[in-house]
Protein backbone atom coordinates (compact mmCIF):
# COMPACT_ATOMS: atom_id res chain seq x y z
CA UNK A 1 0.00 0.00 0.00
CA UNK A 2 1.44 3.40 -1.08
CA UNK A 3 1.80 6.39 1.26
CA UNK A 4 -0.64 9.30 0.89
CA UNK A 5 0.61 12.65 -0.22
CA UNK A 6 -0.01 15.75 1.89
CA UNK A 7 -2.36 18.04 -0.05
CA UNK A 8 -3.67 20.52 2.60
CA UNK A 9 -2.88 24.15 1.87
CA UNK A 10 -2.09 25.03 5.42
CA UNK A 11 1.31 23.32 4.97
CA UNK A 12 3.81 25.52 3.30
CA UNK A 13 4.33 24.66 -0.34
CA UNK A 14 8.06 24.14 0.11
CA UNK A 15 7.59 21.66 2.89
CA UNK A 16 4.86 19.96 0.92
CA UNK A 17 7.14 19.59 -2.07
CA UNK A 18 9.85 17.95 0.01
CA UNK A 19 7.37 15.72 1.75
CA UNK A 20 5.80 14.56 -1.49
CA UNK A 21 9.21 13.89 -2.97
CA UNK A 22 9.99 11.64 -0.03
CA UNK A 23 6.69 9.87 -0.45
CA UNK A 24 7.49 9.23 -4.12
CA UNK A 25 10.85 7.84 -3.12
CA UNK A 26 9.34 5.56 -0.48
CA UNK A 27 6.74 4.30 -2.91
CA UNK A 28 9.46 3.51 -5.44
CA UNK A 29 11.48 1.75 -2.79
CA UNK A 30 8.44 -0.28 -1.81
CA UNK A 31 7.95 -1.35 -5.42
CA UNK A 32 11.61 -2.39 -5.65
CA UNK A 33 11.37 -4.37 -2.41
CA UNK A 34 8.23 -6.12 -3.64
CA UNK A 35 10.06 -7.11 -6.83
CA UNK A 36 13.01 -8.45 -4.81
CA UNK A 37 10.65 -10.34 -2.52
CA UNK A 38 9.06 -11.98 -5.54
CA UNK A 39 12.50 -13.07 -6.86
CA UNK A 40 13.47 -14.27 -3.37
CA UNK A 41 10.28 -16.32 -3.07
CA UNK A 42 11.02 -17.88 -6.43
CA UNK A 43 14.56 -18.69 -5.28
CA UNK A 44 13.25 -20.24 -2.06
CA UNK A 45 11.57 -22.91 -4.23
CA UNK A 46 15.10 -24.12 -4.94
CA UNK A 47 16.31 -23.89 -1.33
CA UNK A 48 15.66 -25.93 1.74
CA UNK A 49 15.82 -24.84 5.35
CA UNK A 50 18.09 -27.19 7.28
CA UNK A 51 18.24 -27.15 11.09
CA UNK A 52 20.29 -29.53 13.15
CA UNK A 53 20.94 -29.90 16.90
CA UNK A 54 21.63 -26.64 18.65
CA UNK A 55 23.02 -24.99 15.58
CA UNK A 56 21.29 -22.09 13.95
CA UNK A 57 19.10 -22.65 10.96
CA UNK A 58 21.06 -22.66 7.74
CA UNK A 59 19.85 -22.14 4.21
CA UNK A 60 21.53 -24.57 1.83
CA UNK A 61 21.32 -25.15 -1.92
CA UNK A 62 19.23 -28.24 -2.35
CA UNK A 63 16.96 -29.45 -5.09
CA UNK A 64 18.65 -28.34 -8.32
CA UNK A 65 21.90 -29.93 -9.47
CA UNK A 66 24.58 -28.46 -11.71
CA UNK A 67 22.73 -29.72 -14.76
CA UNK A 68 19.57 -27.82 -13.85
CA UNK A 69 17.68 -30.95 -12.89
CA UNK A 70 15.11 -30.28 -10.15
CA UNK A 71 14.29 -32.73 -7.38
CA UNK A 72 11.32 -32.71 -5.01
CA UNK A 73 13.50 -32.69 -1.92
CA UNK A 74 17.11 -32.36 -0.91
CA UNK A 75 16.97 -35.99 0.23
CA UNK A 76 15.78 -37.00 -3.22
CA UNK A 77 18.63 -35.17 -4.89
CA UNK A 78 21.26 -36.59 -2.53
CA UNK A 79 19.87 -40.14 -2.75
CA UNK A 80 19.78 -39.99 -6.54
CA UNK A 81 23.41 -38.95 -6.81
CA UNK A 82 24.55 -41.37 -4.10
CA UNK A 83 22.79 -44.23 -5.89
CA UNK A 84 24.34 -43.09 -9.18
CA UNK A 85 27.81 -42.94 -7.60
CA UNK A 86 27.32 -46.36 -6.00
CA UNK A 87 26.28 -47.82 -9.37
CA UNK A 88 29.30 -46.31 -11.12
CA UNK A 89 31.61 -47.66 -8.40
CA UNK A 90 30.02 -51.10 -8.73
CA UNK A 91 30.37 -50.97 -12.53
CA UNK A 92 34.02 -49.91 -12.17
CA UNK A 93 34.76 -52.72 -9.73
CA UNK A 94 33.10 -55.20 -12.08
CA UNK A 95 35.16 -53.89 -14.98
CA UNK A 96 38.34 -54.16 -12.90
CA UNK A 97 37.53 -57.80 -12.08
CA UNK A 98 36.91 -58.47 -15.75
CA UNK A 99 40.23 -56.86 -16.63
CA UNK A 100 41.99 -58.96 -13.98
CA UNK A 101 40.56 -62.10 -15.57
CA UNK A 102 41.62 -60.92 -19.02
CA UNK A 103 45.11 -60.10 -17.76
CA UNK A 104 45.30 -63.54 -16.16
CA UNK A 105 44.28 -65.18 -19.44
CA UNK A 106 46.78 -63.04 -21.31
CA UNK A 107 49.54 -64.07 -18.91
CA UNK A 108 48.63 -67.71 -19.50
CA UNK A 109 48.82 -67.18 -23.25
CA UNK A 110 52.17 -65.41 -22.92
CA UNK A 111 53.45 -68.23 -20.70
CA UNK A 112 52.38 -70.69 -23.38
CA UNK A 113 54.11 -68.69 -26.07
CA UNK A 114 57.29 -67.75 -24.29
CA UNK A 115 59.64 -69.32 -21.76
CA UNK A 116 62.72 -67.37 -20.78
CA UNK A 117 66.26 -68.60 -20.40
CA UNK A 118 66.84 -71.04 -17.58
CA UNK A 119 63.30 -72.42 -17.66
CA UNK A 120 64.04 -75.87 -19.08
CA UNK A 121 61.03 -78.02 -19.90
CA UNK A 122 60.87 -81.78 -19.20
CA UNK A 123 57.76 -83.59 -20.45
CA UNK A 124 57.08 -87.30 -20.05
CA UNK A 125 55.16 -89.65 -22.34
CA UNK A 126 54.06 -93.24 -21.77
CA UNK A 127 51.91 -95.26 -24.17
CA UNK A 128 51.19 -97.71 -21.34
CA UNK A 129 50.64 -95.44 -18.33
CA UNK A 130 49.94 -92.03 -19.87
CA UNK A 131 46.70 -90.12 -20.36
CA UNK A 132 46.28 -87.13 -22.65
CA UNK A 133 43.24 -85.85 -20.73
CA UNK A 134 44.26 -86.27 -17.11
CA UNK A 135 48.04 -86.25 -17.54
CA UNK A 136 50.13 -83.15 -16.94
CA UNK A 137 53.41 -84.29 -18.50
CA UNK A 138 55.15 -85.03 -15.23
CA UNK A 139 56.93 -88.32 -14.64
CA UNK A 140 54.12 -89.32 -12.27
CA UNK A 141 51.31 -88.28 -14.67
CA UNK A 142 52.69 -88.59 -18.21
CA UNK A 143 50.88 -87.92 -21.45
CA UNK A 144 49.92 -90.83 -23.67
CA UNK A 145 51.02 -89.42 -27.03
CA UNK A 146 54.15 -87.64 -28.18
CA UNK A 147 52.19 -84.99 -30.07
CA UNK A 148 50.35 -83.82 -26.95
CA UNK A 149 53.70 -83.49 -25.22
CA UNK A 150 55.09 -81.48 -28.14
CA UNK A 151 52.08 -79.17 -27.94
CA UNK A 152 53.13 -78.12 -24.42
CA UNK A 153 56.41 -76.61 -25.61
CA UNK A 154 56.32 -72.79 -25.66
CA UNK A 155 56.48 -71.33 -29.16
CA UNK A 156 59.37 -69.11 -28.07
CA UNK A 157 61.84 -70.84 -25.81
CA UNK A 158 65.52 -70.04 -25.39
CA UNK A 159 66.22 -73.08 -23.21
CA UNK A 160 66.01 -76.87 -23.60
CA UNK A 161 62.76 -78.81 -23.94
CA UNK A 162 63.09 -82.58 -23.58
CA UNK A 163 60.39 -85.11 -24.39
CA UNK A 164 61.12 -88.28 -22.38
CA UNK A 165 59.38 -91.24 -24.02
CA UNK A 166 58.69 -94.53 -22.29
CA UNK A 167 59.23 -97.79 -24.18
CA UNK A 168 56.43 -98.54 -26.60
CA UNK A 169 54.93 -98.17 -30.07
CA UNK A 170 53.59 -94.73 -31.02
CA UNK A 171 51.92 -94.82 -34.42
CA UNK A 172 52.03 -91.05 -34.69
CA UNK A 173 53.14 -88.46 -37.17
CA UNK A 174 54.78 -86.06 -34.74
CA UNK A 175 54.53 -82.58 -36.22
CA UNK A 176 56.37 -79.50 -34.90
CA UNK A 177 55.68 -76.19 -36.62
CA UNK A 178 56.67 -72.56 -36.07
CA UNK A 179 58.64 -73.04 -32.84
CA UNK A 180 61.65 -70.88 -32.02
CA UNK A 181 63.64 -72.93 -29.54
CA UNK A 182 67.04 -73.16 -27.96
CA UNK A 183 66.94 -76.95 -28.07
CA UNK A 184 64.27 -79.65 -28.43
CA UNK A 185 65.17 -83.27 -27.73
CA UNK A 186 62.78 -86.12 -28.48
CA UNK A 187 64.28 -89.19 -26.86
CA UNK A 188 63.84 -92.52 -25.17
CA UNK A 189 64.05 -92.68 -21.40
CA UNK A 190 66.74 -95.34 -21.86
CA UNK A 191 70.40 -94.35 -21.70
CA UNK A 192 71.87 -94.09 -25.22
CA UNK A 193 74.98 -95.94 -24.05
CA UNK A 194 72.87 -99.09 -23.70
CA UNK A 195 71.51 -98.97 -27.28
CA UNK A 196 73.05 -100.86 -30.19
CA UNK A 197 71.29 -99.67 -33.34
CA UNK A 198 72.98 -102.31 -35.52
CA UNK A 199 71.68 -105.31 -33.60
CA UNK A 200 68.58 -104.43 -31.59
CA UNK A 201 65.29 -102.66 -32.01
CA UNK A 202 65.06 -99.26 -30.38
CA UNK A 203 62.79 -98.96 -27.31
CA UNK A 204 60.63 -96.23 -28.87
CA UNK A 205 58.92 -96.84 -32.20
CA UNK A 206 57.20 -94.02 -34.11
CA UNK A 207 55.98 -93.44 -37.66
CA UNK A 208 57.43 -90.00 -38.40
CA UNK A 209 58.85 -86.82 -36.88
CA UNK A 210 58.90 -83.51 -38.73
CA UNK A 211 59.93 -79.89 -38.11
CA UNK A 212 58.48 -77.17 -40.34
CA UNK A 213 59.38 -73.47 -40.19
CA UNK A 214 61.20 -73.82 -36.88
CA UNK A 215 64.46 -72.43 -35.58
CA UNK A 216 66.87 -73.97 -33.09
CA UNK A 217 68.63 -77.26 -32.45
CA UNK A 218 66.53 -80.44 -32.55
CA UNK A 219 67.52 -84.01 -31.79
CA UNK A 220 65.79 -87.37 -32.22
CA UNK A 221 67.43 -89.98 -30.00
CA UNK A 222 66.81 -93.70 -29.57
CA UNK A 223 63.90 -93.91 -32.03
CA UNK A 224 62.97 -96.58 -34.55
CA UNK A 225 60.76 -95.81 -37.54
CA UNK A 226 57.83 -98.15 -38.29
CA UNK A 227 54.61 -98.29 -40.33
CA UNK A 228 56.26 -96.51 -43.24
CA UNK A 229 53.52 -97.52 -45.67
CA UNK A 230 51.40 -94.89 -43.89
CA UNK A 231 54.12 -92.28 -43.55
CA UNK A 232 53.19 -88.68 -44.43
CA UNK A 233 54.02 -87.14 -47.82
CA UNK A 234 55.78 -83.84 -48.49
CA UNK A 235 56.80 -82.56 -51.92
CA UNK A 236 55.76 -85.89 -53.42
CA UNK A 237 57.92 -87.97 -51.05
CA UNK A 238 57.02 -90.12 -48.10
CA UNK A 239 59.38 -89.46 -45.22
CA UNK A 240 60.35 -90.74 -41.77
CA UNK A 241 62.19 -87.61 -40.61
CA UNK A 242 61.74 -84.15 -42.10
CA UNK A 243 63.28 -80.74 -41.39
CA UNK A 244 61.99 -78.00 -43.70
CA UNK A 245 62.61 -74.24 -43.88
CA UNK A 246 64.74 -73.72 -40.80
CA UNK A 247 66.37 -75.45 -37.86
CA UNK A 248 69.09 -78.04 -37.32
CA UNK A 249 67.97 -81.65 -36.85
CA UNK A 250 70.33 -84.26 -35.42
CA UNK A 251 69.51 -87.96 -35.77
CA UNK A 252 71.30 -89.84 -33.02
CA UNK A 253 70.93 -93.55 -32.24
CA UNK A 254 68.18 -93.83 -34.83
CA UNK A 255 67.29 -97.16 -36.45
CA UNK A 256 65.42 -97.28 -39.77
CA UNK A 257 65.20 -100.91 -40.88
CA UNK A 258 61.62 -101.48 -42.01
CA UNK A 259 61.83 -102.47 -45.69
CA UNK A 260 60.83 -99.61 -48.00
CA UNK A 261 62.81 -100.68 -51.08
CA UNK A 262 59.61 -101.16 -53.06
CA UNK A 263 58.38 -97.63 -52.21
CA UNK A 264 59.94 -95.51 -54.93
CA UNK A 265 58.65 -92.29 -53.31
CA UNK A 266 60.05 -92.99 -49.84
CA UNK A 267 63.05 -91.35 -48.20
CA UNK A 268 64.04 -91.98 -44.60
CA UNK A 269 65.19 -88.40 -44.02
CA UNK A 270 64.32 -85.18 -45.83
CA UNK A 271 65.96 -81.78 -45.34
CA UNK A 272 64.93 -78.72 -47.32
CA UNK A 273 64.91 -74.96 -47.52
CA UNK A 274 67.54 -73.48 -45.21
CA UNK A 275 67.46 -76.45 -42.84
CA UNK A 276 70.42 -78.63 -41.84
CA UNK A 277 70.62 -82.23 -40.72
CA UNK A 278 73.33 -84.25 -39.00
CA UNK A 279 73.11 -88.06 -38.95
CA UNK A 280 75.41 -90.00 -36.63
CA UNK A 281 75.51 -93.26 -34.67
CA UNK A 282 72.48 -94.44 -36.66
CA UNK A 283 71.52 -97.44 -38.77
CA UNK A 284 69.70 -97.67 -42.11
CA UNK A 285 68.86 -100.96 -43.87
CA UNK A 286 66.59 -101.98 -46.73
CA UNK A 287 65.67 -98.39 -47.52
CA UNK A 288 64.54 -97.02 -50.85
CA UNK A 289 66.51 -93.87 -49.98
CA UNK A 290 68.29 -92.80 -46.81
CA UNK A 291 68.43 -89.05 -47.34
CA UNK A 292 67.59 -86.20 -49.71
CA UNK A 293 68.80 -82.59 -49.35
CA UNK A 294 66.72 -80.11 -51.34
CA UNK A 295 66.79 -76.41 -52.17
CA UNK A 296 69.70 -75.20 -50.04
CA UNK A 297 69.07 -77.90 -47.46
CA UNK A 298 72.27 -79.50 -46.15
CA UNK A 299 73.03 -82.92 -44.69
CA UNK A 300 76.12 -84.12 -42.90
CA UNK A 301 76.48 -87.89 -42.46
CA UNK A 302 79.16 -89.02 -40.02
CA UNK A 303 81.34 -92.09 -40.28
CA UNK A 304 79.30 -93.72 -37.52
CA UNK A 305 76.29 -94.11 -39.86
CA UNK A 306 76.01 -97.76 -40.87
CA UNK A 307 73.64 -100.04 -42.77
CA UNK A 308 73.17 -102.31 -45.77
CA UNK A 309 70.95 -103.25 -48.72
CA UNK A 310 69.72 -99.74 -49.48
CA UNK A 311 68.71 -98.54 -52.95
CA UNK A 312 69.98 -94.95 -52.70
CA UNK A 313 72.02 -93.52 -49.86
CA UNK A 314 72.27 -89.74 -50.38
CA UNK A 315 70.70 -87.40 -52.92
CA UNK A 316 71.55 -83.72 -53.36
CA UNK A 317 68.58 -82.12 -55.14
CA UNK A 318 69.72 -78.48 -55.37
CA UNK A 319 71.07 -79.06 -51.86
CA UNK A 320 74.34 -80.17 -50.30
CA UNK A 321 75.43 -83.49 -48.86
CA UNK A 322 78.63 -83.89 -46.84
CA UNK A 323 79.16 -87.64 -46.76
CA UNK A 324 81.60 -88.94 -44.19
CA UNK A 325 80.31 -92.52 -44.20
CA UNK A 326 82.54 -95.49 -44.97
CA UNK A 327 82.02 -98.94 -46.40
CA UNK A 328 79.99 -99.84 -43.33
CA UNK A 329 77.07 -98.10 -45.06
CA UNK A 330 76.18 -99.68 -48.39
CA UNK A 331 73.70 -98.82 -51.11
CA UNK A 332 73.21 -99.66 -54.76
CA UNK A 333 73.59 -95.95 -55.50
CA UNK A 334 75.66 -94.22 -52.84
CA UNK A 335 75.35 -90.69 -54.27
CA UNK A 336 72.82 -89.00 -56.53
CA UNK A 337 72.96 -85.35 -57.60
CA UNK A 338 70.06 -83.47 -59.19
CA UNK A 339 70.14 -80.00 -60.80
CA UNK A 340 72.72 -77.92 -58.87
CA UNK A 341 73.06 -80.46 -56.10
CA UNK A 342 76.46 -80.80 -54.46
CA UNK A 343 77.92 -83.89 -52.80
CA UNK A 344 81.21 -83.73 -50.89
CA UNK A 345 82.96 -86.79 -49.52
CA UNK A 346 86.19 -86.47 -47.54
CA UNK A 347 86.88 -83.05 -49.04
CA UNK A 348 86.29 -84.25 -52.62
CA UNK A 349 83.48 -82.78 -54.68
CA UNK A 350 81.74 -85.73 -56.30
CA UNK A 351 79.22 -83.90 -58.44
Amino acid sequence: MGLLKLVKNRISSEWKEIFNHNVDYLNGLETKVDSQNEATNSRIDNLVLNAGGDSSNEVVDARVNNKGEKFATLQGRLTYHEDLADQKIADTEKELESQKEQIGQLNEVIAGLYAGSGSNVDIYVSAKNGNDKTGDGTEQKPFKTIQIAINQIPLINTSTSTIWIDDGVYLEDVFIRGISAGKIIIRTIQSPSTLDVTKSDMPVKVRSVSFFYCSGYFQAQGLELVDQANAPIYEGRKYSFCCEQGGYLALYKVRVAENTKSMSDHTASYVGGMSKMHIYDSYFANQNQINVSRLFGETRASSTVTGASNNIAFEADNGTVRDGTTSTLSATTKHKASAQGLIIAKGTVLS
